[in-house]
């Protein structure tokens, strides 16, 4: 089975790569060449553990082919649809550059190809292109079928590789050998579903997980007024079977990035379109903006002023094991620090040199000791494993006052125990 991945960014490189390490010729597509350029040199669109090495492998194993002609694409049995789709600073997704970038190949496509999308779309757009393409390409006989991806930055190979279970939407089900047998390396635990039922399941996935974030953190802030630990609490919590101890249920930083509020949006916005209250949806969304603020409330509530302060954030990323700036937190955090007078000093071992625009506001240091050098205090604001090494003494000997912000309490054994340090976590009294 020879299989197309369109769209080269993390979900599609990701796909592209897994597929080709399984034995398939993949012919990995994107309309911009200079993404195509890169992954022919060997270099990853983004970063992710063992990705730049598997993109190596199938290429020089004749596994993988890169191009950005969508005629290649006619080769192709199963053509996955993999853009990432575009969010704005709302968390409002850029839907219409995933439809026409999809209307674009189709043209090219072999007779009985089979689409399966796994970009992230709001309910009914797969079968919106269905019927597209049933008026305009009546003769190619295409079908659709919509499988969520599931992708963790820096975990996505193994979660692709090794999945718990695959949702797939089906438009016939003509296609389920098909989807199966392109399955087949990875599990054979495929939940099938219709088309709508996929696509909304991704959303109601992200939408459970973005209000169990949102839930612990407004408890949380309550926790620090009464004297509760939310830690505790959270403990209790998973301790009852109804909620069980993998539930997303822990203190500490605002959901960023754009992936969980975006499928809250669409169901907002389906919502409006159906005239059927959410309110739910649209109060976590509130509530989660509001908490976005937590450590720049606490910066001054101990500070009183940021003017002339040097502050060090422990990381930029969005998460740990990733290179991506785009939605961050910690940026957001670092541009309200400079507004603020403050001078702002980062540490992040994924990043060596920051775009033109962040060098305006950030300056970069090129190892932890050097950031905490004088620092008037410190946030811990993406959760890389090595900065559990940093001790207690080590922080002591750099810093000019041992006060230090750390959301989720990632160091809290490394630090926060230690009483010459002013440690701050989300739902802990300080």
């Amino acid at each position: 089975m020879r299989v197309g991945v369109v769209g080269l960014w993390h979900l599609g490189s990701v796909t592209a790569a897994c597929l080709a390490q399984a034995g398939y010729p993949v012919i990995a597509y994107d309309p911009d060449q200079t993404t195509i350029a890169n992954c022919q040199q060997g270099q990853a669109p983004v970063y992710e553990p063992q990705l730049k090495e598997l993109l190596t492998a199938g290429k020089q194993a004749g596994k993988l082919h890169f191009t950005s002609q969508p005629a290649d694409l006619a080769q192709a049995e199963v053509v996955w649809i993999t853009f990432d789709t575009p969010v704005d600073d709302r968390d409002i997704a850029d839907v219409e550059f995933v439809k026409s970038a999809i209307l674009r190949v189709l043209p090219h496509l072999h007779d009985q190809t089979l689409l399966l999308i796994s970009s992230q779309v709001p309910v009914g757009t797969t079968r919106e292109l269905a019927d597209y393409c049933a008026l305009h390409y009546p003769q190619k006989n295409l079908t659709f079928a919509y499988s969520p991806e599931n992708l963790r930055l820096g975990k996505a190979i193994h979660v692709f590789t090794k999945p718990e279970r695959i949702v797939v939407g089906l438009q016939t089900e003509a296609d389920k050998k098909r989807v199966q047998r392109l399955l087949q390396p990875f599990t054979q635990h495929i939940i099938w579903m219709s088309i709508e039922s996929a696509e909304m399941t991704k959303h109601a996935l992200n939408a459970f997980l973005a209000v169990s974030v949102v839930f612990i953190n407004e408890l949380a802030t309550l926790c620090e007024r009464v004297g509760a630990d939310a830690r505790e609490v959270e403990r209790g919590l998973k301790s009852e079977e109804r909620i069980g101890a993998k539930a997303y249920l822990r203190p500490g930083a605002a959901i960023a990035g754009g992936t969980l509020a975006r499928d809250v949006n669409f169901l907002v916005q389906t919502g409006i379109q159906q005239e059927v209250a959410t309110p739910l949806f649209s109060a976590m969304l509130a509530s989660n903006e509001a908490h976005k603020q937590w450590v720049c409330q606490r910066l001054l509530n101990i500070l009183k002023s940021l003017k002339d302060k040097t502050i060090t954030t422990l990381g930029l990323t969005y998460k740990a094991d990733t290179d991506t700036l785009r939605r961050s937190t910690a940026v957001e955090i670092c541009a309200w620090l400079k507004q603020q007078g403050a001078k702002v000093i980062a540490y992040d071992p994924a990043i060596k040199e920051l775009p033109a625009a962040l060098s305006e506001i950030i300056e970069l240091k090129p190892t932890i000791e050097e950031a905490l050098h004088q620092a008037d205090a410190v946030l811990v604001t993406t959760e890389w494993p090595e900065f559990t090494a940093l001790s207690a003494e080590a922080l002591l000997a750099q810093v000019k006052q041992a006060i230090v912000f750390d959301a989720s309490g990632f160091l809290m054994q490394a630090i926060g125990c230690d009483e010459r340090i002013q440690y701050y976590s989300v739902g802990r009294q300080a």
